[in-house]
């Protein structure tokens, strides 16, 4: 039975085609699926070319289509000579279709057709699938002419303006584009753009669209959907975006410049209205006692913000800024109330009403807006209730006071809650490695009639590590064991060592105490040259810069984004109330080694309630996702903006939470430095003259992270210790059966082109195909009898492959990949075991199962080591005389081939061990061989095993 799926395809347009002929090119597009194949008409002489053309293709085989793809071709028709020239391809895969009703025109950047092709521009198109059974395959077209007139494009728009009954009813702005006279089909000016905001859940992302004509069409969406060869969920995967920054519009990570790029030009640039409430004077008396209780509230239209209020207090002093964005502003009127905290209603002091129309523009790098005094109004109309100072001025995110601004949301939030909303910069603590290595103790004077039992602990704050128990009957004791520890700056924890006896069970005493502030305890200064020194003034300069724009999310109510690079770790402020938060906020890190992974989080703030309880589970920042991008996978100077799902692994399953839309770019100072840093060792020389241990480097690092999360607690905002240890990775090392075999699969992807390898070869001795075994033959032969060939053969290939492989380097940053993490498949024990608490927290039912499980798991592993360790032992028993037998036939065989091998060329071996080895199966036994049979009955150590 046929299927009724059918891939449509509808040819929007085409912009800023590459010219051909006089500045211009006769463009039509060809589009490719499945065996398939349709065509466009001709626009002649149009770099914007609108076609509108709609086609319908047949899929064969439904259970396919992920492994299928689609292919438009743009071409220039050459009317002189009858040919035709690629202007650009696109490539779309069939796991990035969907519905009819959720399709919509997307742009997409034409790509080069092969490496010495040139392309520029895009090319609109509309895919979707449809299971309409009405819906007919479009028929293939005559093969028209090239040298004809382009009358087939005057009946393709005639057949165009039919309405089709079973296609989705909505005005297409690219068709009443194509009414319109020429000059007005070309592109607006890029300062002119067209904002559509999609809310999460919809496939479509935040678009943008030059404004075409004064008739007040809607633009067309442009946006750009991929997907990656991971095979992944198409919710799962990266969507690229053409967002228009400060920089100009992004086009397939290149900007074109619109307005004046200021510093901000990965963000959009957005206008706030600042209002600074600095102090107040002579306000009057509100109540018998004389006292007032003062604070300020600001009214713009359905926004009010309030500051924190002194207690008897007629000068107050606030200086807080607060910000309103200007395009959701529904008032002209500013209004700025003075009011008397009461326990039972606020009393109202005086007011000051600002005109909006009158309010100044501010552009840094302009000094500050110097602030005013205003008499306060009071409800009588009359002046005498005091002064306010106020500054209230228009200005962007670029303004100073932007960072520290307290910004309008649909819900108010509490004077004392303002420093848990804003944003800011925070400089993770310099740490050091402690080493302290406890030689010994003398003189040492135990209890009477007890054999000491001495161990040494050294704590340095939360880090507690012991020494192992030395028994002695003198009072020298002797350890000689080095311990690590971290430490931050500044060095405000001791260190204590503690002498113990251990004089009962589970009972120790306390023999003596010493400590050791650590500023006292000299830092390392030999002669060793480290890769970085300690102070930054010695430090190499960067070889590039970082910029990265968090433009929105999608997916939170309370959300706030945390990015960390290297010692700087930054945080946006929160915007309350709003699932579709904008954030448009850009921050900057000096580059020192590419080879470095940013690390972006997304998390719902769980403070702004209100409650001091901020120690309970219920008030603890909810993650909502994260992003880690390398680096050394960016390409230099190229702005990527993309929008990335926040997959997040909970007990029940992966689930995508929100989404993070970003605008990324690494520039290098020198590209001299940068691939000279490839070279360079990734840690300090002292890690390779006396390395760490993995256990050493797994207890350092977490303990790295706690102190971290320890120390950027205690700044104000706060980043809270799950904030740190999310961004962090701090439950990476646990045991986790889905991480297990996650990483099995790797290793076998890894050996996987080995394993073909191995494979082609076997079917090539075993004459499956005659023709290939007689070709390598062939070239064995020509190896054999020309070895100089060789390594010169294999670069070359390893060359052609990899500029083979260039046409489809990846395009996108990389993203996490739930196939590759066996998340989408993993079981539900497996991760509720994967976020069980460490000790287990599960009943002791459960837990026996699963150690009988890790039991069965285990021991296949086991058997595996052992079948490795079999083969090795069997090779060192050739020459030890284990079995006397077989060691002396081996030496005799030795001992002849040495003479073969003396009096023969070494071309005659190869060529006759490498016939012997692809020989015809005619020739070969089923059963294994001499050599095979005498390596396996060789003996090993497995006997000797308990």
């Amino acid at each position: 039975m046929m299927s009724n799926v059918k891939l449509g395809v509808e040819v929007v347009s085409a912009h800023d085609l590459l010219p051909k002929e006089q500045g211009t090119a006769n463009a039509f597009v060809e589009v490719e699926f499945d065996d398939q194949k349709f065509r466009t008409a001709i626009k002649d002489r149009d770099l914007n070319p609108v076609w509108n053309e709609q086609f319908y293709f047949n899929i064969s085989d439904p259970s396919r289509l992920p492994e299928l793809h689609l292919e438009a071709y743009v071409y220039h028709a050459n009317r002189t000579n009858n040919s035709k020239a690629c202007l650009g391809k696109v490539r779309i895969s069939g796991t990035s279709f969907v519905s009819q009703p959720d399709a919509s025109p997307l742009h997409y950047p034409l790509e080069k057709r092969n490496i010495l092709s040139r392309a520029r521009g895009e090319l609109g198109l509309r895919v979707f699938l449809t299971n309409d059974p009405s819906v007919r395959v479009s028929a293939p077209g005559p093969e028209f002419d090239m040298l004809s007139t382009s009358s087939t494009a005057q009946e393709q728009e005639a057949a165009n303006s039919i309405p089709n009954p079973f296609q989705e009813t909505r005005p297409n702005p690219v068709r009443q584009l194509q009414h319109l006279p020429r000059e007005q089909q070309r592109p607006a000016p890029m300062g002119q753009a067209y904002y559509n905001e999609g809310s999460y859940g919809d496939p479509q992302q935040r678009s943008f669209s030059a404004i075409a004509n004064k008739a007040g069409a809607p633009p067309p969406q442009v946006s750009r959907m991929y997907a990656p060869g991971s095979q992944q969920p198409i919710d799962f995967q990266l969507k690229e975006t053409s967002p228009t920054l400060g920089g100009g519009r992004v086009i397939g990570g290149r900007v074109y410049p619109g307005e004046k790029a200021g510093a901000y030009d990965l963000v959009e640039k957005m206008q706030y209205l600042f209002v600074r409430v600095v102090k107040a004077r002579d306000l009057p008396n509100m109540d018998i006692t004389g006292s007032l209780d003062p604070f300020v509230e600001v009214h713009l239209g359905n926004y009010k913000m309030k500051t924190k209020y002194f207690e008897k207090n007629q000068k107050p002093e606030w200086d807080e800024v607060f910000a309103f964005p200007k395009e959701v502003m529904q008032s002209t009127t500013l209004e700025v109330v003075v009011k008397d905290k009461d326990v039972i209603r606020d009393d109202y002091v005086g007011r000051v009403s600002l005109d909006l129309n009158e309010v100044p523009v501010r552009v840094p790098p302009d000094s500050p807006l110097a602030p005013e005094w205003y008499r306060l109004v009071g409800k009588d109309g009359i002046r005498d209730r005091g002064e306010l100072m106020l500054a209230v001025w228009y200005g962007t995110q670029a303004d100073e006071c932007f960072p520290s601004a307290i910004h309008a949301g649909s819900t108010p939030v509490d004077s004392h809650l303002h420093n848990y909303i804003r944003g800011k910069v925070y400089p993770a603590p310099r740490m050091w490695y402690v080493r302290v290595n406890v030689i010994e103790a003398q003189d040492i004077f135990p209890m009477e009639n007890h054999i000491p039992d001495v161990f040494v602990k050294v704590r340095l704050g939360h880090q507690l590590l012991k020494t192992r128990q030395v028994r002695s009957p003198t009072k020298n004791f002797m350890w000689n064991e080095e311990m690590m520890f971290v430490a931050a700056e500044p060095f405000e924890e001791d260190l204590i060592i503690t002498i113990e006896d251990r004089v009962a069970q589970n009972k120790d005493e306390v023999i003596g105490e010493v400590m050791i502030p650590l500023t006292r305890i000299p830092k390392r200064a030999d002669h060793k040259h480290d890769l970085r020194p300690t102070m930054k003034q010695l430090w190499k300069p960067p070889i590039g810069m970082l910029e990265v724009g968090i433009l929105s999310a999608h997916g939170s109510c309370d959300a706030y984004c945390v990015a960390k690079y290297g010692s700087k770790w930054v945080r946006t402020r929160t915007i309350v109330d709003n699932l579709s938060p904008r954030f448009n906020e850009q921050y900057t890190w000096e580059v020192y080694d590419h080879g470095t992974v940013l690390t972006i989080g997304l998390f719902d703030n769980c403070h702004i309630s209100g409650d001091s309880n901020h120690g309970s589970q219920g008030h603890m920042d909810k993650p909502i996702g994260k992003v880690r991008i390398r680096l050394s996978t960016l390409e230099t100077g190229r702005v990527y903006t993309h929008t990335y799902p926040l997959l997040v692994l909970h007990p029940s399953g992966v689930k995508k939470m929100g989404e993070l839309h970003l605008a990324i770019r690494f520039s290098a100072t020198s590209l001299i430095n940068v691939l000279f840093t490839y070279s360079r060792p990734l840690l300090p020389k002292m890690h390779y003259t006396q390395p760490l241990s993995i256990v050493q480097q797994e207890m350092l690092r977490h303990q790295a992270v706690q102190l971290v999360a320890q120390r950027l607690g205690r700044m104000e905002p706060p980043v809270r210790r799950e904030v740190v240890e999310f961004m962090s990775d701090a439950r990476s090392h646990l045991w986790s059966m889905r991480r297990s075999k996650a990483n099995f699969f790797r290793l076998m992807q890894v050996f996987s082109g080995v394993i073909a390898a191995g494979k082609w070869f076997g079917d090539v001795c075993q004459w499956n195909n005659p023709v290939t075994t007689v070709l390598v033959h062939v070239l064995f032969v020509m190896l054999v009898f020309y070895p100089d060939l060789i390594l010169p053969t294999i670069f070359l290939y390893m060359f052609l492959i990899g500029l083979w492989n260039y046409r489809f380097r990846p395009r996108f940053p990389p993203h996490m990949n739930t196939r590759i993490s066996y998340a989408d498949v993993a079981l539900p024990d497996e991760l509720d075991e994967e976020f069980d608490t460490f000790p287990t927290s599960k009943s002791p039912d459960l837990i026996r199962m699963r150690y009988d499980r890790l039991r069965h798991v285990a021991g296949r592993i086991q058997t595996v080591v052992g079948d490795i360790a079999t083969q090795g032992e069997r090779l060192q028993s050739l020459l030890s005389w284990r079995d006397p037998r077989a060691t002396a036939m081996f030496l005799i065989f030795c001992l002849i081939t040495a003479i073969i091998l003396y009096v023969t060329p070494f071309q005659v071996i190869a060529l006759c061990l490498g016939f012997f080895w692809m020989r015809h199966p005619r020739f070969r036994h089923k059963v294994p061989s001499a050599p095979v049979n005498f390596f396996r009955r060789l003996p090993a150590k497995t006997d000797s095993l308990l």
